[in-house]
């Protein structure tokens, strides 16, 4: 589930951000990436839904089905930090090649063992977690070598580019490409997944120039250090800190949907593999819209006033899906969930994007997705033991449903916090006070080919 002295509500220009600028191209080394990104997310899309359904096929206890999605967003909360830390000492595309690669090799060795019929429920826990190993690595680096490869008054288009490519490949096709690939064969879909993700690795080994961070010329102070280092200023940061509770919080409460989401769809929807497939398809309609229209107002929304509108409208959706039991209703909320969610990171990546130094950016990026994204493994446990707890003294429908209305009150009371903390006020201030860098970084591209960089 991204502004200095301006009217309150209207975030500041950026040094730079002008018409032209905003119509020059992305570049080839973004293009590149942004291919990267797509196959790896189309892979991811089949995933999505081809995990929790081989899971069921295993067992039909919500928990241990909570459990493997849990257990890909676990590694957020384990190695997000190593990642981070990782990420600002090495040529970051080379790191993507690397975790894209043993990615790949983990999917197809799952496919083989699908073939053999020697699946379980704790291989496919250890897989999930190797696999979200892996993509902690891969997702968490691409979010900073975008600053490096685009400057910064295109960062909300390059990254709305980037939302719209990740939600048509990753829910849009990946979905119903992941039922029609169940249709045939639950080998086929993990097989198609690890093929997709090594063409992933082709892409970026196409990518030229060094994507090493900028360091001034100084070597790199030890492992530990670094990692204070990052921690400290995410933790101290006016912004960073509670932008990253916030999110966490919000990912959880959407983790305890996601958690029962394959057997509330099969159990309360009655839907099957290819209609469950079509359902995840939703947000990524909505998904993609949001990318398409988000660009054109998000600039002219504060990021204050955008975060306490989403989170309202993300929590009375969860209610409306765990209250009524219909597929219209989960159609039409998921919808606008994929449009809002979209408007959300294309938000706050940008926001995150401009006030992290380059040198600090893995490792502050990672910080804050331990806490957001590692909250996702917390509310998926979450999620599964309250619909088996509730499951004998309210029915299967209701003690499923139950984790969308927490899911959905949790929301609501966090659309307070723009108001009450993050404030127009303390966002533009920590804007103002942000470091000015020289971007794009050594791996850009400007119109004409050669290296450009601007403030």
């Amino acid at each position: 589930m991204s502004q200095s002295s301006a009217p309150q509500g209207t975030p500041p220009s950026e040094p730079g951000e002008t018409g032209r600028s905003r119509r020059e191209p992305l570049g080839a080394q973004f293009h590149r990436l942004l291919g990267a990104v797509g196959l790896g997310n189309l892979g991811d899309g089949i995933a999505v839904v081809a995990l929790p359904w081989y899971a069921t096929t295993l067992t039909d206890d919500p928990f241990l089905v909570a459990m493997v999605g849990a257990a890909t967003r676990l590694p957020w909360l384990l190695f997000a930090l190593l990642a981070g830390v990782v990420g600002d000492r090495v040529d970051r595309r080379r790191l993507m090649v690397v975790a894209g690669g043993a990615k790949a090799l983990l999917l197809a060795a799952l496919t083989v063992v699908i073939v053999l019929g020697a699946g379980s429920i704790p291989l496919l826990i250890a897989v999930a977690l190797l696999v979200g190993a892996c993509e902690v690595f891969f997702d968490n680096t691409a979010q900073s070598v975008v600053p490096s490869v685009v400057s910064r008054s295109q960062l909300e288009r390059a990254n709305g580019h980037l939302q719209a490519v990740e939600r048509v490949l990753n829910s849009f096709l990946g979905a119903p490409l992941a039922g029609a690939l169940l249709a045939v064969s639950t080998a086929w879909a993990f097989g198609a997944q690890a093929a997709l993700i090594l063409l992933a690795v082709v892409c970026l080994l196409t990518m030229r120039g060094n994507f090493r961070p900028e360091t001034d010329g100084e070597p790199h102070p030890p492992i530990l250090t670094m990692l204070r280092e990052g921690l400290a200023w995410l933790w101290r940061h006016p912004v960073m800190r509670p932008m990253a509770i916030v999110s966490g919080l919000s990912n959880m409460a959407a983790a305890f949907m996601g958690a029962v989401l394959v057997l509330f769809a099969q159990d309360v929807l009655g839907v099957g593999p290819q209609g469950y497939g079509l359902l995840m398809t939703v947000t990524a309609a909505g998904a993609v819209l949001g990318a398409l229209v988000v660009p054109s107002f998000s600039g002219r929304v504060h990021p204050s006033t955008a975060m306490g509108v989403i989170l309202a409208v993300l929590g009375s959706n969860a209610l409306v899906v765990g209250l009524l039991h219909s597929i219209p209703a989960f159609v039409v909320c998921y919808f606008i969930n994929g449009f809002i969610i979209t408007w959300w990171n294309i938000t706050l990546i940008s926001l995150f994007q401009r006030l992290t130094p380059d040198r600090l950016r893995s490792r502050a990026f990672s910080a804050h997705r331990t806490l957001s994204w590692g909250l996702l493994s917390v509310g998926m446990g979450l999620g599964g033991a309250l619909a088996a707890v509730l499951e004998g003294p309210l029915g299967r429908e209701w003690a499923l449903a139950s984790p969308f209305i927490a899911a959905g009150l949790i929301g609501l009371a966090l659309a307070a916090a723009p108001a009450l903390v993050l404030t127009p006020r303390v966002i533009d201030q920590a804007l103002a006070d942000a470091e000015p860098e020289s971007t794009p970084g050594p791996g850009a591209e400007n119109s004409q080919g050669s290296a450009s960089r601007q403030d």
